[in-house]
């Protein structure tokens, strides 16, 4: 496989978005999964992740040590854009798909992270039927709760022992990247993928809003629909958030 060239960035309130289509990251994600002797960490990052890096300073210093940030939401991507870039949503459910796909020709290996075992299950079972040949070294759904040092130890062995080159972690906002930053020096040579929901979808526990209310920035507004109890303070205080940012700092 042809070595993928590095992605180039654009600063959205000092946070270094990835500029790329889907085809160019998946291929240089694929490349550096395969290639890579230390942890590569990649943040998903919506307007949920951006607001609470730029108001939580511990979080905000933790996103700073991904290797990728990418833009998972729309309203990102227009301020990228805004910036003469021709950026493209990486949405973090996309991204999974094509990397599983494009993975396959190139032997790589897949461990899950997360979720309960019904979604873990019907995610692996959903993805090996869609793309035939795809290998899932591993998986672990860990407890609710916080986690000690031994549970930690113990997740990050199986993902040693496993060889995998990609792992998916699916364990929500802010605990999938405030776990990775936080054990960074402890974790395995792979690359790593902070997903959020993007298990619960491919699982078909949880309906995606449609191609058409992604692509115009209301996903957010589609899933509070959906599970309003849940995401109603979410939504309130981080687009609030994100509104305030906008209005009064410079992009």
């Amino acid at each position: 496989m042809e070595k993928a060239t590095e992605p180039a960035r654009v600063g959205i309130f000092g946070v270094p978005f990835v500029v790329a289509d889907l085809e160019q990251a998946s291929a240089h994600f694929v490349d550096r999964a395969r290639s890579t002797q230390v942890p590569l960490l990649s943040a998903h990052a919506d307007v949920h992740v951006l607001t609470r890096a730029l108001h939580d300073k511990s979080y905000g210093q933790g996103i700073a040590k991904f290797d990728y940030v990418c833009p998972d939401g729309m309203p990102i991507v227009w301020l990228m854009r805004r910036k003469g870039t021709c950026a493209r949503r990486l949405y973090g459910p996309d991204v999974m798909e094509w990397v599983w796909d494009k993975g396959r020709a190139a032997g790589v290996r897949h461990f899950l992270l997360g979720g309960t075992e019904e979604a873990v299950a019907r995610l692996g079972a959903n993805l090996s039927a869609r793309y035939p040949g795809v290998e899932i070294a591993g998986l672990y759904c860990p407890p609710m709760g916080t986690w000690d040092a031994a549970l930690n130890a113990e997740m990050m062995q199986r993902i040693r022992e496993s060889g995998a080159h990609c792992v998916w972690v699916g364990l929500g906002c802010p605990k999938q990247e405030t776990w990775l930053f936080t054990h960074r020096e402890q974790l395995p040579p792979a690359l790593y993928f902070g997903v959020g929901a993007a298990f619960n979808f491919h699982a078909g526990l949880v309906k995606q809003a449609p191609a058409w209310i992604r692509n115009h920035g209301f996903e957010w507004l589609w899933r509070l629909c959906r599970e309003p109890r849940r995401l109603f303070k979410r939504y309130l205080v981080h687009n609030t958030r994100f509104l305030w940012y906008c209005l009064t700092r410079k992009v």
